[in-house]
């Protein structure tokens, strides 16, 4: 065999694995620089309540966690790591590293489809290195998986109109992914009222239609009921703020860059405007369309990681379109444009990259992560009676291995909020927050009782002296439920 029957044989062999080949390289590259960190912080609190939630049930520990409520449905997709690596955060976050990549691979068939290759290949590459998507994988946040969501959720719709099979299993799986995506966020809403409207507007046949239009109205209303809303969302979020931060560390973590938020909303207005006729046809546009949209009551950073990846996906297309309209040939004519703004994204990925790599070196935390920080530090000692009310008790429960139940409603005095607390030795929240108020002055009136023991940026934690329970007794059952085995730690993470 000659070396040019060689050189054939491996681009053929490339040509086919290229997608594992990429996942090696750019997941090994961000487990060898540094840019995904494995302590107990940084971590979203709903993504942080669902795994406790599966590592409870595969390790057979019971713990408060089952006092916080239904989780989103993410945790279904955490399963694997309840059942082969329970409290293991390097799994949860290589997990995610891996479904992220592969919604990755859904947007550039999409974009590959509806626009050409060239536009999605540079669209994917870009994502890759874009500290939106890296700081979503990061947190376990609920960015990357809508993105899966509305990748995966178009090409189950493909799946279930080409086995043409009313009630098959494909049906039950739609209703199924359905449900997950409307429990991670309001963003999530997009994807069942975009399947709906599709359905309405191009059905295969007036049965199957009132199939899908009914089982799609029964799924959205049972999950609403069920999560009762979404629970963990910041309501009424800056969308500028979130993209202005959004490529940072972590989304409190510094000055937020305004310039870089005022230039990618220019930019994502200009995408939306141009190309509103395929986002308002096409049913992957459309989702994102809708789900921008939607999500403007709760822009987080997840919100910005779709406008970046709609950014990415619709505005290359658009741009390389507009070069060409240059006069004249050749490289820099007919892609110049194109290839200066990709230099200039790449290089500000890049250096984002480069800075969280050093923020994580020196393990810097956000401020709420401070003071989590420091709640473990008094958790430290087994022997010390430790039982925490938490305002993020997924997190913190993660952080401390203790016993952590949620913040209690505020009282009509401090005396019945002692009373309603009985058996709690720390709290630990933002008294700023509107929601927080009326429990900030409850602790006002105990004094002598409730003593400050940290105040931060991030929050305040609260010792609550000689508030310890009688062998016996528990919390009481209107405020917070007790545990059932006290001090029964969540798995080691």
């Amino acid at each position: 065999m000659t070396l040019k029957d060689l050189s054939h044989k491996a681009i053929h062999a490339i040509s086919h694995y290229w997608g594992i080949i990429v996942l090696l390289v750019w997941g090994g590259a961000l487990l060898w620089l540094g840019l995904l960190r494995f302590d107990p912080y940084g971590l979203d609190e709903s993504a942080a309540r669902g795994l406790l939630l599966i590592w409870s049930i595969f390790d057979k520990i019971v713990n408060p966690i089952f006092t916080l409520g239904i989780p989103d449905f993410r945790a279904m997709l955490f399963i694997p790591l309840g059942l082969y690596w329970p409290g293991s955060l390097v799994a949860a976050k290589v997990f995610t590293l891996l479904l992220s990549f592969l919604a990755i691979v859904f947007l550039y068939s999409w974009s590959k489809r509806t626009a050409d290759g060239e536009a999605a290949l540079v669209a994917s590459a870009l994502l890759l290195v874009a500290p939106h998507l890296i700081n979503g994988i990061d947190a376990i946040a609920t960015g990357p998986f809508l993105l899966l969501a509305f990748g995966l959720g178009a090409w189950l719709d493909k799946a279930y109109r080409r086995v043409n099979r009313p009630l098959g299993g494909w049906f039950f799986v739609q209703l199924l992914w359905a449900s997950v995506t409307l429990t991670l966020h309001p963003i999530g809403l997009a994807y069942p009222l975009v399947l709906a409207w599709t359905w309405y507007r191009n059905p295969i046949d007036a049965r199957q239609r009132r199939h899908v239009l009914i089982g799609l109205a029964i799924v959205t209303l049972l999950m609403l009921a069920l999560r009762q809303g979404w629970q963990t969302i910041p309501w009424l979020s800056n969308p500028l703020l979130s993209l202005a931060q959004a490529h940072q560390v972590a989304p409190s973590l510094g000055e937020p860059n305004w310039f870089v938020g005022g230039l990618l909303a220019a930019l994502l207005v200009i995408v939306l405007w141009v190309d509103r006729r395929f986002l308002s046809s096409d049913p992957v546009g459309l989702m994102f369309l809708s789900g921008l949209v939607i999500g403007l009551v709760a822009a987080d950073y997840n919100w910005a990681l779709l406008a970046v990846a709609l950014l990415l996906y619709r505005g290359l297309p658009l741009l390389i379109a507009l070069n060409q309209h240059s006069e004249g040939s050749g490289l820099v004519r007919q892609r110049g444009v194109v290839i200066a703004v990709m230099f200039i994204a790449s290089t500000a990925f890049m250096v984002a990259d480069k800075t969280r790599a050093q923020a994580l070196g020196e393990e810097t935390l956000s401020p709420q992560d401070q003071l989590i920080h420091q709640l473990a530090a008094e958790a430290a000692d087994p022997d010390r009676e430790f039982r925490a009310a938490s305002q993020w008790p997924g997190r913190t429960m993660i952080a401390v291995r203790r016993d952590v139940f949620p913040l209690p409603a505020a009282a009509a005095d401090g005396q019945t909020l002692l009373k309603n607390i009985k058996g709690i030795t720390h709290l630990i929240f933002d008294p700023k927050a509107p929601a927080n108020l009326e429990l900030n002055k409850n602790m006002a009136e105990l004094s002598g009782v409730a003593e400050t023991q940290a105040l931060e940026a991030g929050g305040v934690i609260v010792h609550i002296r000689e508030n310890i329970a009688p062998r016996g007794e528990g919390l009481d059952h209107q405020a917070i439920p007790p545990p059932a085995t006290p001090q029964s730690p969540p798995a080691k993470p």
